[in-house]
């Protein structure tokens, strides 16, 4: 990890110190203090990785605690492993902040970042420190692949089933877009038992992530509405449908299933117990309908974009 300008009395060797105790034990991961980390694989293992980031002032409000911003940010990242399936590893982390920032918030902000990830068993790997006009944090993960094989956005086929696994809607407004749950263990057992031909997280909303599937497998969809598994709080009708659709920061698995194979997960008791659900289908053609009672409704724009 490098610190330019921002430390405020906390220095170079003192942000070692602090993420010094992430590496204990974790093998195949080496460091701090190197200009780079050493990432060994176990053998056989394929390694997959995503980036996020978070901005403040757009995936969280001005001012918000640095603990929270620490664990959103970890949180998040690893939405994406869950969305194939994926063991979590190793993470490397970024801050810019402004000066005025000082080494006490940094130091609060590395050791949640730094306790959230011994939550998930991921160990942190290094980073980088930096002045910035706005505060802007990321983190790039690191997972081992799944021996079934990575599930991506483009394998999705006319006749199957679209599930997901929780409630959407009314994240940002009850909060809970600040501790989001990844999916790592329904994620790993789809992939494990199931095979989804596709699979993403929702983090922008099901009307923007489900054409995203359907763009890159070359397929179309429609969605049942009175299906839509809605956050408690939401009732069925336009105000909850569009909340389930357009809010965004749900985190939840948007997946496709032959449907033998979906009627098998519906009925999985760890699935179940998250609450996965149909939906919907993908279908020939490039269009994706929203139904209600066998009728086409048609939202207008709706979905999160940065």
């Amino acid at each position: 990890m490098e610190a330019h300008g921002l430390s405020g009395g906390l220095g170079e060797d003192a942000l070692h110190a602090i993420f010094r105790s992430s590496y204990a034990g974790r093998k195949g991961v080496s460091g701090p203090g190197d200009d780079c980390a050493l990432l060994r694989p176990p053998a056989g293992r394929a390694v997959v990785h995503s980036v996020d980031q978070l901005a403040e002032g757009v995936h969280v409000e001005r001012g918000t605690a640095p603990a929270l911003m620490a664990r959103k940010l970890l949180r998040r990242a690893l939405s994406d492993l869950a969305a194939v399936g994926a063991e979590p590893w190793a993470v490397s982390w970024t801050v810019a902040a402004p000066p005025a920032r000082g080494g006490a918030w940094l130091k609060r902000l590395a050791r949640a970042f730094l306790a959230e990830a011994a939550v998930f068993r991921v160990a942190v790997a290094g980073g980088d420190v930096s002045r910035a006009d706005a505060l802007v944090l990321t983190a790039t993960v690191f997972g081992l692949a799944p021996a079934a094989g990575v599930p991506g956005r483009g394998g999705g086929r006319p006749g199957d089933v679209l599930l997901v696994t929780g409630a959407l809607g009314d994240a940002i407004a009850s909060g809970r877009h600040l501790l989001p749950e990844p999916r790592l263990r329904e994620g790993a057992r789809l992939v494990e038992r199931y095979r989804p031909h596709a699979m993403m997280d929702l983090s922008d909303g099901l009307a923007r992530d489900l054409p995203r599937l359907c763009a890159a497998s070359g397929v179309g969809a429609s969605v049942r509405l009175e299906d839509l598994p809605l956050a408690p709080g939401l009732a069925a009708g336009e105000p909850g449908w569009r909340a389930a659709l357009g809010d965004g920061e749900d985190y939840e698995l948007l997946l496709a299933l032959p449907p033998r194979r979906a009627a098998e997960a519906l009925q999985d008791r760890v699935l179940r117990r998250t609450g996965l659900r149909a939906m919907g289908s993908l279908e020939e053609g490039a269009t994706v309908r929203w139904l209600t009672e066998g009728r086409r409704w048609r939202p207008g724009k709706l979905g999160w974009q940065h």
